[in-house]
């Protein structure tokens, strides 16, 4: 039942990517933007809206060990929340560092077998991938969100460069996972040409639009299938409205905070910039409890 879900999922995720990709070339910057950030704050703070909730049914039998994750989870967030303040080159990076393994522990964690630092490695090469792709591919757009945020930018070299040796490194690793038999030449072969056609796609959109379609489609849409299963067993109808039910509280309170963000705080000239600060505060505790609930399936 699991695999016949995730199968289907992933025809449906192609065809989207493709419809999408569409989209965005019938129509300008500005309406890509706007849908994409339609997408960020509806599906994709959803996707991280039951956090809490993942927590407590992992810890059901013991109130002390959900209040004790419930301090642990709102620490993190007011870390996050301080070091955007006091240091947000350094909160960038952070969060770079933390959504590239994100990315590709969520992508991943299914199809390789192993367990152990190397696959820990590779999910972070693959999500680094994705990065290195959206930033080479919207130079421009990056340098005007960076500077926004923190007056300096990448250096577009940097990117080239590390962009290239993370898919060299993710095609070494490819080829060690195949050789150890913990995953199949097809699905290795599948992957490469997924990132191939994830470039097509950054290429010809726009930065937020090209990451919104990448963090939707191809992570939380993913993502609230995996936690739907987690949660009821099964994934239907009434367990996805049951989910979204369960969310709604945490995603309005997210939304208000974006709004309150963006119009309290006069120097993020960008409404992503106001954007990636909610999604900063939140990536670190989302991460931590998706990996901890991996860990229990």
């Amino acid at each position: 039942m699991k695999d016949e879900i995730f199968t289907y999922y992933q025809n449906f995720m192609i065809f989207f990517t493709f419809l999408l990709f569409w989209f965005g070339i019938q129509f300008g910057e500005i309406v890509e933007d706007s849908f994409a950030f339609f997408l960020v704050i509806t599906i994709g703070i959803l996707h991280g809206a039951n956090d809490l909730l993942i927590l407590s049914k992992r810890n059901f039998s013991s109130k002390k060990n959900v209040n004790k994750n419930l301090l642990i989870y709102l620490f993190m967030i007011t870390l996050c929340v301080i070091l955007f303040f006091l240091n947000s080159f350094l909160a960038i990076i952070t969060f770079i560092i933390i959504s590239a393994f994100h990315f590709g522990e969520e992508h991943f964690s299914e199809k390789i077998k192993q367990n152990g630092i190397e696959r820990y490695f590779y999910f972070f090469i693959y999500g680094l991938i994705v990065f290195g792709m959206l930033f080479y591919n919207s130079e421009i757009q990056l340098k005007e969100i960076m500077i926004d945020l923190v007056g300096i930018s990448f250096s577009p070299y940097l990117v080239k460069v590390i962009l290239l040796i993370s898919i060299l490194l993710f095609l070494l690793m490819s080829v060690y996972f195949f050789l150890k038999k913990q995953t199949s030449l097809k699905i290795v072969v599948r992957e490469i040409f997924y990132l191939m056609f994830l470039f097509l796609v950054f290429k010809t959109t726009s930065l937020i639009y090209g990451f919104a379609i990448y963090f939707i489609l191809w992570h939380s849409l993913p993502s609230i299938l995996h936690q739907v299963l987690y949660l009821s067993g099964e994934v239907n109808k009434q367990t996805v409205l049951k989910f979204v039910r369960k969310a709604l509280l945490f995603w309005v309170i997210s939304a208000i905070g974006i709004l309150l963000l963006y119009f309290l705080t006069p120097s993020l000239k960008f409404f992503s910039s106001s954007l990636f600060a909610v999604l900063f505060a939140v990536t670190a505790p989302h991460m931590w409890v998706m990996s901890t609930m991996k860990s229990t399936v």
